[in-house]
């Protein structure tokens, strides 16, 4: 293994750092494609338009979450064969996750056209709404191949031990996004379509430049005929390792249709587009937090594949410590510039009136996210991905869905948005619970 690339050896914090921030800073420039769109037509279209984009926040979810399945699982094994050498299953393992992708986006595609009113529909679409959400929608289903390959040529390039072109993929889609943003919608006067084709333009130009990287060598696959034969039973274990970042994605789209639907009856546009806020902010909360957890993927997986379990342990201590330091900051920012944060959205009276409320609430234990997404990620590195799924099952649908509906009945909107923290003091529980126990099997097994 190249010694510069050997995750076994040296000190920890400072290779944490190395791969951490710019995996961070690839999935907050994936999150930026939505936020800036909706900062636009929020500023430029008014809130009957902003409410169509959020209306469709489900689908970028949606997108996601089959390529993070494909890309995160893949790559996580990637990481434990190359711990362990073994660069036949290096190569199927990207081989196998960039086929999954390909037929799981295009089947994807295919079912959100084909369906389109009657998603939009389940999306709890408002009349008012449904023009600017049915024209946003059907122009961002084209690019869901673009989306779930960029994901996969981000993470192999990332966990072959360079982590600033990694991020440079998803680097080169934003900038031309928020570009075409300012042109499309801001000069051309094109509205949600211009924001629309901003997008799948910036995700069209960060495929191929992943198409580029990988060619040219920047990953550790081999690029030959057996890396493209498919597997059946590794690509099991790929959508296994990966499923986590699956349910997770689809309950986030789950939770903003029920959110979307709960808000728009007790508020209506004004409440959902309050929403389009939040959800935009919390990415900037899950983002970094989930990108310090892929960013010690590599590390985790190598060290775990070479038997190393007390610095696979050390590993998630110090991740630990800088990604709740991260969301600290994120969640001061908002605790004290909520009417700001809403203003940047073009909000009117009536969103300041429902929404500096609502934002406090909803954030108001931000700081444990940082631990919770770090345990997920954590698990599926490791090849345990049992632990990950109830988390994220547990966290995202059992515990929030119900309490979504429930305490907006004592509370108002306010209880609506207060179901997500009081989730996330239940997920941080059982996160502790899961990984204390696991440290303990960890230790019995070796010393090391």
């Amino acid at each position: 293994m190249d010694e510069a690339n050997n995750f076994t050896k040296g000190n920890l914090f400072p290779m944490i750092l190395k791969f951490s921030i710019p995996a961070a800073v690839s999935l907050l420039i994936t999150a930026i494609y939505n936020i800036v769109d909706r900062i636009f037509v929020g500023n430029f279209n008014g809130t009957s338009a902003l409410a169509g984009l959020s209306i469709c926040f489900p689908l970028s979810y949606m997108m996601m979450a089959f390529g993070l399945t494909c890309s995160a699982g893949g790559s996580s094994l990637f990481s434990l064969f190359a711990g362990k050498n073994d660069q036949k299953s290096m190569n199927c393992s990207f081989g196998n996750a960039l086929i999954l992708v390909v037929i799981s986006e295009i089947a994807l595609t295919a079912v959100l056209l084909v369906f389109a009113d009657p998603i939009l529909q389940l999306f709890g679409v408002t009349e008012t709404a449904y023009p600017y959400a049915l024209t946003y929608y059907k122009i961002v289903s084209l690019g869901c191949l673009f989306q779930g390959l960029t994901q996969v040529f981000c993470d192999f390039v990332r966990v072959s031990g360079r982590p600033i072109m990694g991020m440079c993929v998803t680097g080169i889609g934003a900038v031309t996004n928020i570009i075409l943003d300012a042109v499309f919608v801001a000069v051309l006067g094109w509205g949600v379509a211009g924001a629309a084709w901003a997008t799948v333009i910036g995700q069209i130009l960060s495929a191929l430049f992943g198409i580029f990287l990988v060619v040219k060598g920047f990953t550790k696959a081999e690029l030959k005929k057996e890396t493209f034969s498919f597997d059946w039973l590794l690509s099991k274990k790929i959508i296994s390792c990966g499923f986590a970042f699956w349910i997770a994605q689809m309950a986030m789209g789950l939770i903003s249709l029920v959110y979307n639907g709960q808000l728009g009856r007790y508020g209506g546009d004004t409440a959902i587009s309050v929403y389009a806020v939040v959800a935009s902010i919390m990415t900037f909360v899950i983002m970094p937090a989930s990108g310090i957890s892929q960013g010690i993927q590599p590390i985790v997986g190598n060290n775990f594949g070479a038997g190393k379990y007390k610095r696979v342990m050390a590993t998630l201590y110090q991740a630990s410590a800088v990604s709740v330091g991260v969301t600290c900051v994120i969640w001061l920012t908002v605790m004290f510039f909520p009417q700001a944060i809403l203003l940047s959205f073009g909000a009117t009276e009536e969103m300041l009136e429902v929404g500096v409320a609502g934002l406090r609430v909803n954030f108001c234990v931000t700081p444990i996210l940082g631990f919770v997404m770090l345990v997920t990620t954590f698990f599926q590195s490791i090849a345990k991905p049992i632990p990950s799924i109830v988390i994220t099952f547990l966290r995202q649908i059992l515990f929030l869905i119900p309490f979504i509906y429930v305490f907006p009945i004592f509370r108002g909107i306010n209880g609506i948005f207060g179901a997500q923290p009081v989730s996330d003091v239940l997920a941080l529980i059982l996160s502790v619970i899961l990984v204390v126990r696991e440290k303990r099997i960890l230790y019995k097994t070796s010393p090391v």
